[in-house]
């Protein structure tokens, strides 16, 4: 549910000049969560599954999507209270989690502030301390008590936002449900957000793309290519996306201590993990954490791997990659 102007994105590219064997490669596409999908699989057309994901990425909306009035998440901000559904609960205890996982660097309970921020499709409000300090009053998981299956809230005006979890949770029930088809070798991609199975149609790794951190890019340059085999890949980004208040401009990733944008030299920070939106929010928590603490986090995690992008002080583009990615990675700087 991420932003149309997005802070990840990823190109998929053709395999290897080598010449190996073509299999049967079925593939469809849609609009959803205010940007686009694609679906590749390996194997014979199943004609009812375009359908299928429509629906399901439909029902994540109805239970996740703020823009829509009647969701879950958007009668919860606006209530004191919600039952909320299986995948509703499934987001939030995983949100829980790697928010203290990452020490609160990834926090969904910001919605107050990121809204205030105009990074919600909100009017940018002028910012001060005050201000900020008094939101940051409305944040924190101990706002939210979990009941069964309602979800209460201390404050009226506390708020969720799953913005930077939810398209990767998509992606990994869409990459499921695949499964549960019998498909074993698939690519699925929304907003950025990918997660693959498998091989791709020449029987090697599929090869996505990491953009560099520059420009409007409206001639896409690329960074490196990584090649991905039964993992999940999400790429932030701070270089593109930004608000402009009083006539200063700041990042979209908000300090969950300060409630106030980072400033950092970090530009990108891509996460390849086993699923899709556990790498959503490992990379939007790393941009909050700033190159120096990212790298030393991710470089502590064996499960993730990670692509950082950074400028030094020259204000040249440097790239860092974990051990356990080196191999799977084809730096093009």
């Amino acid at each position: 549910m991420r932003l149309l102007i997005f802070i990840s994105s990823v190109f998929l590219f053709a395999c290897s000049a080598e010449h190996k064997e073509v299999r049967n490669e079925q593939s469809f596409g849609g609009e959803a969560q205010g940007t686009t999908y694609t679906v590749k699989y390996i194997g014979l057309e199943q004609a009812e599954l375009p359908t299928t994901v429509d629906s399901l990425l439909n029902a994540i909306d109805a239970s996740m999507s703020t823009y829509i009035e009647s969701s879950t998440i958007s009668k919860l901000n606006n209530g004191d209270s919600a039952i909320i559904e299986p995948i509703f609960m499934e987001v939030f205890l995983l949100s829980k989690k790697i928010n203290s996982e990452t020490d609160g660097a990834f926090d969904p309970t910001l919605a107050p502030i990121i809204e205030a921020w105009g990074f919600d499709f909100a009017e940018a409000k002028s910012m001060d301390t005050n201000k900020v300090n008094e939101l940051m009053k409305l944040c924190g998981f101990e706002q939210f008590i979990l009941e069964g299956n309602v979800l209460h809230k201390k404050t009226k005006e506390a708020k969720l936002n799953f913005n930077a979890i939810a398209q990767g949770y998509s992606v990994d029930l869409i990459g499921q449900l695949l499964k549960d088809r019998g498909i074993k070798d698939y690519y699925v991609e929304l907003g950025g957000e990918v997660i693959v199975s498998g091989l791709n149609r020449d029987s090697v790794a599929w090869r996505i793309g990491i953009d560099k951190p520059e420009g409007q890019n409206l001639e896409r340059k690329l960074s490196a290519i990584v090649n991905l085999k039964n993992q999940a890949m999400v790429t932030s980004g701070n270089y593109r996306k930004f608000v402009e208040v009083d006539g200063k401009k700041y990042s979209h990733s908000i300090n969950p201590k300060s409630g106030f944008p980072t400033a950092d030299s970090l530009l990108s920070a891509t996460i390849i993990s086993r699923e899709a939106a556990v790498a959503d929010a490992m990379a939007t928590a790393c941009m909050v954490k700033g190159y120096e603490d990212c790298k030393d986090f991710v470089s502590k995690r064996k499960e993730l791997g990670a692509i950082l992008i950074y400028a030094n002080a020259k204000g040249e583009l440097i790239t860092f990659i974990t051990e356990n990615l080196k191999s799977q990675v084809e730096d093009l700087n």
